[in-house]
Formats: structure tokens, sequence, C-alpha cells
């Protein structure tokens, strides 16, 4: 069985003896949703880079069925393929629903999973295209939405991942969120035993909020990511 708490103290320690980043990268997307690359094709990149882990973190909904089991077979089946090059871990991306932190997650899909990651990817009501709604808020209410959709997860949910913290805010509305905000969320995560995400592609505080969380001894997960062999291992960019 995954030992997520021993497996993200490890990079924590990795990362805050040697000063530098862990050849994993834990944010991955594949063709099975919005990626461009097949799930062999991002492993056979992962070994390439010499990475240790991956996460598959796929895309899906409360209603995703027959295509995720597939998935995570991919997965185990590529773990055998590969030898351990590199390992491969099963996971899913899911939107936090509420702001009583229910994710948008199945009880199978979660029962596949190795980990957890809740997202804020749009706000409780939003339907079609999430740029059309943009007049319908302003950056301070986008700000206390997002913090308020990930206080709720981190406290009331099942999720093991805060994916992209403040991700919305910084893409979709262009706005920096003041420092404090990232604090209380990194030592809420901390508090509540879930992991806050350093995300390469959203994040360009990378090394700030590095050392806030290892000042308040919050568990970190490194991702690029990634929609691509392109993109995969981006984060390991990161300086120290």
């Amino acid at each position: 069985m995954f030992d997520k708490k021993s497996f993200f103290k490890e990079i924590f320690e990795y990362v805050k003896e040697k000063k530098e980043m862990p050849p994993v990268d834990l944010h991955v997307h594949t063709s099975w949703t919005d990626g461009r690359n097949t799930v062999d094709e991002m492993c056979e990149a992962a070994i390439r880079l010499k990475l240790t882990n991956i996460l598959f973190s796929e895309h899906s909904r409360r209603e995703s069925k027959d295509w995720f089991n597939k998935f995570s077979n991919q997965i185990k089946n590529a773990n055998v393929k590969f030898k351990k090059e590199c390992n491969f871990l099963i996971g899913t991306e899911v939107k936090i629903l509420n702001n009583r932190g229910e994710l948008d997650l199945s009880d199978n899909i979660k029962k596949e999973c190795d980990l957890i990651m809740a997202s804020v990817h749009r706000f409780p009501g939003e339907v079609g295209s999430i740029i059309n709604n943009q007049g319908k808020f302003t950056k301070e209410e986008a700000l206390n939405l997002e913090y308020e959709l990930m206080l709720a997860a981190i406290e009331n949910s099942d999720a093991d991942i805060i994916g992209h913290p403040f991700g919305m805010t910084l893409k979709r509305f262009n706005s920096e969120p003041p420092w404090e905000f990232f604090v209380k969320i990194i030592k809420k995560a901390g508090q509540y035993e879930k992991i806050f995400e350093v995300n390469f592609h959203y994040h360009k505080n990378h090394k700030k909020l590095i050392d806030a969380c290892i000042e308040n001894n919050t568990l970190i997960s490194f991702g690029s990511n990634a929609h691509s062999t392109d993109e995969l291992g981006k984060v390991n960019k990161i300086k120290l």
C-alpha cells in the first residue's frame, strides 16, 4: 500500500537538507483528458529525464466511469513494463465543489488512486465557459472565493494535495494574492496534514512558497502541470 505520508516526508527532507529540487513531477496529464501524449509516452519521457516518481493527476468527475479504470490499469501496467525505472502513481485532480469542501469525486475513482488532488477550477454555480463569466466577479471577490474553497477542502475533504493554490486568481484574474493568504493556506494545510502544491505553471514565487512550507513544517508537492512530454519535469528547473 502506498504510504503517502512517508513519501512526502522524504521529499520534504530532501529539499530541506539538499537545497535542491527532487527528481519528481507530481502533476501530469495525458491524452485521456486534455493532455497531448499517452500514458506510455509520458512514462518514457520521465525515464529519459531520470525522474524517480511522477503522479498522473488526471482530471475526473463523479460521473467519470469506465475510462478511469482503463487509465489506472495502463499506469499499473507501465510500472510492470518499465521495471520500476520510475515509479508511476495513480491520481486524479478534481474540483472543489462548494464551501463545505465537497469534491467532484466518486468513491470508485477514489479507491483507484494513490493520491487525490483538489483544485479550484471554477466557482460554485458556474456553468459553461469560465471566460464568459469573467465579469461576474471582481478580483477581490475571486480571491476570497478561492481562499474559502481551499480552506473548506483542507478542513473537510479527503483530498491529499491542494492543487495550484490561488491558480484561479493568478491565471484567470491575472492578480497576485497578498502573501499572507498563501501563508494562511500553508499553515492550515500543515495543521490538517494536507500537502501544499508548488506548481511551476501557476506560481512564480516558488522559492518563497517552499521556504514558507519548510518554516511551517507543511509537506510539499512539486508539479509542472504537464500536458505534454515537452512540459514534463519543468518543475525541476526551480532554483533553490
